[in-house]
Order: structure tokens, then sequence, then C-alpha cells
């Protein structure tokens, strides 16, 4: 298992911190190249070094589509090719509600969570093809697309977004034998939970709009765990799902 991935490029983004963090040293762990991306160019230097420098590093802001296809595109180039796709990278906008909405910052909520990632799916797509690639691709939803109480507006409603083009997206690769999945994390232990008190998120995943059935919070390694399995030959019949690691906060 040590070297599953070996010969293999994941690209993944928000791999600066968290989540993307996790996923990009679990990918380095069993023998791949990382292509780390991120806006945070300090933070993906950190990793850089954690995963023994086996990784190429693209600094690109997921609002500049130019940019960001610019870089994805050097760096593949640079990898060597991709074989898999995370797409990790998300963003919320504080305050985040309906009735006080600012045009301009739920754009941006589009742009960084669903657009961005769509254009990372292209642009991996196209490659994957060219190169003959049974590639995957994995996009990071939320499980506040499933609530309505305590739920930023402009970033469910852009994580919603995630889900549709995961369909349609597994739809058009599948003939390429391309899979295409989503993740749907409830509360994890990254930088983006609100609140850092243990005791307030104990109570949190215990009893309100985000508790779960296990009554813990998610790791960003267990998330990331079911990142590369969607990643593995054992999911090769897995395509256009929304795979849940909330601890049964949405069943």
């Amino acid at each position: 298992m040590a070297a599953a991935f070996k010969n293999k490029v994941a690209f993944v983004t928000g791999a600066a911190s968290g989540i993307g963090r996790a996923t990009a040293r679990a990918f380095a762990a069993e023998g791949a190249k990382v292509i780390l991306f991120d806006v945070n160019a300090t933070g993906l230097q950190g990793v850089f070094g954690e995963i023994r420098e086996n990784g190429v590093i693209a600094v690109a802001d997921l609002k500049d589509f130019a940019a960001t296809e610019r870089e994805a595109r050097r760096a593949i180039q640079a990898a060597g090719g991709i074989d898999y796709l995370a797409n990790v990278a998300g963003w919320v906008a504080k305050p985040d509600e309906l009735l006080t909405m600012d045009p301009d910052v739920w754009l941006d909520l589009a742009k960084i969570n669903m657009i961005g990632p769509a254009l990372l799916t292209r642009i991996a797509g196209q490659a994957m093809i060219e190169r003959g690639v049974a590639g995957r691709i994995v996009n990071v939803s939320s499980s506040s697309v499933f609530r309505a109480v305590n739920v930023p507006a402009g970033y469910a409603a852009s994580k919603a977004g995630v889900l549709s083009f995961t369909k349609v997206a597994a739809s058009e690769l599948g003939k390429h034998d391309i899979n295409v999945n989503a993740v749907v994390p409830g509360l994890t232990l990254t930088p983006m939970v609100p609140v850092q008190d243990e005791d307030a998120i104990r109570q949190m995943v215990t009893s309100g709009p985000v508790s779960n059935l296990l009554q813990r919070p998610a790791d960003p390694e267990d998330v990331a765990a079911v990142i590369l399995f969607l990643c593995r030959p054992e999911s090769r019949q897995i395509t256009g799902q929304a795979i849940h690691t909330s601890g049964g906060a949405v069943v």
C-alpha cells in the first residue's frame, strides 16, 4: 500500500492547509508526485518540505481564471501529466446571510468554490484524455448544502453547484474512462471552522444543526482517506456520486 500511487501524479487544490494539505500528504506517502495548488505560497512551501520535495508548486488565486489555467497547465507539464485531481480548495465568507448579501462576495464564493474547480476539471479532463489516462476527479462539497439552519447562504449555494457539475462531468468524461465524484464533509477540524475551542466544538457535534450521529468532528485525514479511496482501482465503478464524511450529519 505504501507505493499504491507510484509513478502517478495527483493535483491537489487548497494544499496549503486543512483537508487539501492532508490529501497532498496522503498521496505523497503512497508514492505519488503531487501538484500543490493554493493561493498561499508560504503555506505551500511548508507542505512541499513535508513531502520531501516530491511535488510541483502552483500558486494562483482561483478567482483569477487566466492565472489558474496558466499555472495549472504549467504544473501539469512540469509534473509529466496528471492522473488525479482533487478539488479541495474552498472559502467561507463572513458575514454570509441572504438578507444582507453582497453580490460581489457571492460572486467570489462562486468563483472559488464552483467555477474554479469546474475550470480545473476541464483542464485535467483534457490532459487525461490527451494521454489516454483512466483518471479520477474528486470534488469537495459541504454538508451545508443539505441544511437550512446555521448555514452560510452563498457558501452553501456555491457548494451545491459543485454537486451538480460533478454529475455532469461524470457523464461527459465517463466515456473517456474518467471517474468524477464528490466528497461531502461535515464539521472538520480545519482553519475554516468558525471556532477552535475544543469544548465549543464538542458541543457543536453533539447538539444543534451541525451535530452528527458519531458525536465527533472529522479530522482532515478522515476526508483525505475517502478522496484517495475514490482514486484507487477498487472504486472504479463509482462515478457521479456524493460520498458523505459527516459522521451521519446527513443521512
